[in-house]
């Protein structure tokens, strides 16, 4: 099965958020209208996912993982330089002691 958004050689930029029930809706409103939009708007990227994690075992809030497509390490890593540090801190300003997070960066080998 051939699936075309995911070709050789491509980057995915992940970051992996466990939010607050109490917060959920607003933080995914708060995504969708600035986060991601800041993102793509560097042109380092070609397309955003946005999961939400359907079999939470231990954790208190919900999980999602936000993904961030890419043609080159050489963009993610020039994002994660110049761009990345002023969303995070506008996302952690908004979001203080309501989430945590992690990010991973993978290549598509098929």
């Amino acid at each position: 099965m051939k699936n075309s958004s995911f070709a050789a050689n491509m980057i995915l930029y992940n970051i992996t958020f466990n939010i607050e029930p109490e917060i959920q809706q607003e933080w995914l409103v708060w995504m969708n209208l600035h986060y991601t939009p800041f993102v793509l708007e560097t042109d380092l990227f070609t397309e955003v996912k946005i999961f939400k994690l359907l079999n939470e075992t231990e954790n208190q809030g919900h999980t999602y993982s936000v993904q961030f497509l890419s043609d080159s390490l050489d963009k993610v890593n020039a994002y994660l330089e110049n761009h990345a540090p002023e969303i995070v801190d506008r996302h952690n300003k908004a979001f203080k002691y309501k989430h945590v997070s992690f990010m991973t960066i993978l290549e598509s080998v098929a």
